[in-house]
């Protein structure tokens, strides 16, 4: 794959162009593979609310940094779009957003996710009378109106200001034919340009007409869509996509006609021909962006008169992904958005700039000298010595210049004294002290060397080299003397001599990483100590593989193993071991190198990815992991990385290779770019089905507005399977901001959500009433101290409502006072038995007293009855 390398090389028809000021732009892509409803894109605008709205040629998008959400038409339905096509989108005052679709409007309301396919009617009742041709909102959601019938209007919300310019020919009238294709703030007011290339600036807020220009008109008179900004010299920009651009310097009082004429007769140098701009856009640097046709974009720094030309490099996800590049917009945070033809978008941000790939060969190793030099070892071509300010080549080392027998150099250590080390392949060892070299090898006199393959290289307090022998365990070199010694399992406790790496433990010991596991030696009195790591829960997968491609023990005395699992980390001091792998939130699990950087975080690389990992340890002794991981997307190459391929510099620059060059991350500046987050609570979904808002989920509705808007939801007890889809107000692309959250009434515990994943979910949640408390989590692992909150309430079944109960009672009660009834009738009918027989002898007296008694006993049954 092809990358832009330390040598500039300029695309296209372009030759050499010095870099000067302009950094090299690094971008964001976003298309229909993360959910775009279509990969030509017209619009671009970040609201109010952090969302990033695409307008489409199919549907309406919103991008919240994690998820894609699309609008569609639909005929059956007047609350969705009008038709599929956005043309513009523009946020008006509280919030709602004006869409231009074809020669029609729509208003988008956020809160209810509807549409309003006449907005007319809402501007007729703020007095603006007639329907719309044209509308802009200028930078203080003030709305600029051509009607159809009634001339022109400037409205002033936050004022309840209406200026009316009636439709005429006169000095201060508006022509009826002026049919606006564009708008532009400048000093002297709001400047129009006509389907004609007329111009005409008016002054809204005293209902003025400025002045009115026709030069494009003369020079053209064509129907077009012409577009006009002005730029910070208050120069004049009229462009159309066919017919050229047409630049207006007010300091010249002149028309120039092209682009290319007027960057020459500013000075600058090497300008190609016939340059088809489509919009113009400056960035907060001053620099001023150019999106062309089929030259991607330019950027121009008219104070150096240097210029650069950004374009598709083919296999680099992180060039721009089309050559015809649209439409610009630079949003509140300072990032460039590039809408491209036929390719998405892509991003562009200052913390970008943070990655540098060059392409110079298969890096296997690096290190830095005294006076500050990067010394580079290649799989495929001896060393390199790099300036590191220029990125430049000093000076290369080859096996024909130094008459050596391999140019494969796997290892390399610069020492105190000055003296730079470096282990090959079949080649032994290469020294290099005062501009003179030498080689070691296994073949001379007194050497402890088993094999020529020297994969690793360190030192220890007094001076001397240790150096890790791929099937030779491990040789120490006197630093007086160059007397060597050699650490193998026959002379030794050492349980294998496969060493993969070796390096200065923080607490003085050597410590290799092996085919099992890692070993220490204490340089002082030579004592070998074998590590391993036990299975422990949660670490099975540690066993799977020993072998230890590059081990460390950083400055906490954590030893970290990089291995085909993941990277381990163990805690001597209380025996923990912690597996780290692509489920928390690696770029992969095959790791193969480690280091710690001068802010004392570390970095591992994996195949395809590099990450920074913070240790964090807890109350109880243990340590905790947060990791946030890079790759091809935020300007690394694509990988694979080599094993042990991994430095930090003393400035602070974390250096790694791998088969498709070397890349160079700021480590210090990584994340002073990050603003205020925010979180923002983006949707739900139920049993994995996105709720809409207004719609009916088992017969009722349980978003009247959107998530972020109502702050509550009430979920049946056996809808209690749901998902909050979180996200920030950042709105970046592939946004790997992490999240802290809580749910109240059921764990106070904080829980963290993993790199890139912004999803909470709940299962078999208990009915009750509930508060979901999110923070942002930051990259040191701290809560930001602001929250955001949701109340959840999980309704409990029929059988255990309020008035279930209440029913309970009720037919507990009848039940006791029933069950008395009935015994009372009983004992009535046991009296009833006891009477004398038919034979006996009767007094009148007793015979009205058993009818009595019936008649009672009759009564009670009667009234027991109407009682049940």
């Amino acid at each position: 794959m092809k990358r832009l390398s330390f040598l500039m090389t300029v695309f296209c028809l372009v030759t050499e162009v010095c870099a000067g000021v302009i950094p090299e732009m690094k971008f964001k892509r976003l298309d229909t593979r993360e959910g775009l409803s279509n990969s030509m894109v017209n619009s671009i605008i970040r609201d109010s609310h952090g969302y990033v709205w695409l307008g489409t040629g199919y549907g309406l998008n919103r991008y919240d940094g994690y998820r894609v959400r699309t609008f569609f038409s639909y005929d059956q339905d007047t609350t969705t779009l009008r038709n599929n096509r956005i043309d513009e989108i523009q946020e008006g005052h509280g919030g709602r957003l004006w869409l231009k679709q074809g020669m029609n409007y729509s208003l988008y309301d956020p809160v209810t996710e509807t549409v309003d396919r006449t907005p007319a009617r809402w501007l007729n009742q703020q007095g603006i009378i007639g329907s719309i041709e044209s509308i802009h909102l200028d930078s203080e959601k003030s709305y600029w109106v051509k009607t159809y019938e009634d001339g022109f209007y400037y409205f002033d919300p936050t004022k309840d200001l209406v200026k009316h310019f009636s439709f005429g020919y006169g000095p201060q009238e508006f022509p009826k034919e002026f049919g606006v294709s564009a708008y532009a703030e400048s000093k002297e007011g709001m400047i129009l340009v006509s389907t004609y290339g007329e111009l005409m600036c008016l002054d809204g807020p005293h209902g003025k007409v400025v002045w009115k220009e026709d030069y494009v008109k003369r020079a053209l008179d064509a129907y077009n869509d012409y577009w006009v900004t002005v730029d910070k010299e208050d120069n004049i920009w009229v462009i159309t996509h066919s017919t050229g651009t047409y630049i207006f310097n007010k300091h010249e009082n002149r028309w120039y006609t092209t682009l290319t004429e007027f960057m020459r007769a500013k000075g600058f140098e090497n300008v190609p021909d016939n340059i088809l701009v489509w919009e113009i856009c400056y960035d907060n640097k001053g620099f001023l962006w150019v999106a062309t046709d089929h030259l991607g974009v330019l950027v121009l720094d008219f104070k150096t008169k240097e210029w650069r030309q950004f374009t598709n490099v083919k296999g680099d996800d992180s060039s721009l992904p089309d050559i015809t590049c649209k439409h610009l917009y630079l949003d509140q945070l300072g990032r460039m958005w590039v809408a491209t033809y036929k390719n998405g978008v892509a991003m562009c941000s200052e913390s970008m700039s943070n990655f540098v790939s060059l392409n110079i060969g298969d890096i296997n190793t690096i290190c830095e000298d005294r006076q500050g030099y990067y010394w580079i070892g290649r799989n495929d071509g001896g060393i390199i010595k790099m300036d590191p300010k220029t990125l430049e080549p000093v000076d290369t080392f080859s096996k024909r210049r130094l008459g050596v027998t391999s140019d494969i150099i796997v290892g390399s250590y610069a020492a105190r004294d000055g003296s730079l080390w470096f282990g090959t392949y079949e080649g032994g060892i290469l020294k290099y002290k005062d501009g003179n070299w030498s080689n070691l090898r296994t073949t001379d006199p007194g050497s402890a060397l088993v094999t020529n393959n020297i994969w690793g290289i360190t030192e220890d307090r007094w001076g001397n080299i240790w150096v890790g022998v791929l099937g030779g365990g491990a040789v120490r070199i006197d630093k007086q003397t160059g007397k060597q010694r050699s650490f193998i399992s026959d002379n030794s406790v050492l349980n294998t001599v496969w060493t993969n790496s070796i390096s200065t433990a923080s607490n003085g010991w050597i410590i290799l990483g092996n085919s099992e596991y890692f070993a220490l030696i204490h340089p002082g009195n030579f004592r070998v100590v074998n590590g391993w790591l036990a299975e422990t829960k949660g670490t099975k997968a540690i066993t799977i593989s020993s072998a230890t491609s590059h081990a460390v023990m950083d400055s906490r005395r954590l030893i970290w193993l990089c291995s085909p699992a993941g990277v381990a980390v163990f805690d001597r001091k209380n025996n923990q071991t912690t597996l780290l792998d692509m489920k928390s939130g690696l770029h992969g699990s095959n790791a193969v190198s480690v280091t710690e950087d001068t802010r004392h975080t570390m970095w591992v690389a994996t195949e395809h990815g590099v990450s920074n990992i913070i240790p964090q340890q807890q109350e109880d002794g243990t340590w905790t992991f947060i990791v946030r991981s890079y790759n091809d997307r935020d300007g690394l190459q694509p990988g694979p990385f080599n094993q042990r391929a991994i430095y930090c510099s003393r400035d602070g620059h974390l250096l790694v290779g791998g088969q498709e060059g070397l890349d160079i991350i700021s480590t210090l500046s990584l994340n002073e770019n990050n603003g205020k987050e925010n979180p923002v609570f983006s949707g739900l979904e139920l049993f994995s089905q996105l709720v809409e808002v207004g719609a009916e989920v088992n017969g009722r509705v349980i978003l009247d507005e959107a998530l972020d808007q109502q702050r509550s939801i009430k979920l049946k007890y056996n809808e209690n399977q749901f998902t909050i889809l979180m996200a920030s107000d950042n709105g970046g692309v592939n946004n790997n901001t992490r999240f802290a959250y809580r749910l109240k009434g059921f764990n106070d515990m904080w829980i963290k959500t993993s790199n890139g994943q912004a999803d909470i979910t709940y299962m078999g949640l208990p009915p009750g009433s509930y508060t979901l408390c999110v923070r942002i989590l930051h990259d040191d692992g701290t809560m930001d101290e602001e929250e955001s909150e949701l109340d959840i309430t999980i309704l409990s079944p029929w059988y255990r409502s309020w008035w279930a109960w209440i029913l309970y009672a009720l037919i507990i009660g009848l039940l006791f006072f029933g069950r008395k009834r009935i015994a009372q009738v009983l004992k009535g009918l046991g009296k009833k038995e006891d009477k004398p027989s038919a034979d006996a002898e009767v007094s009148p007296a007793e015979d009205d007293q058993e009818e009595e008694i019936e008649e009672a006993v009759m009564m009670e049954e009667e009234e027991g009855r109407s009682e049940k």
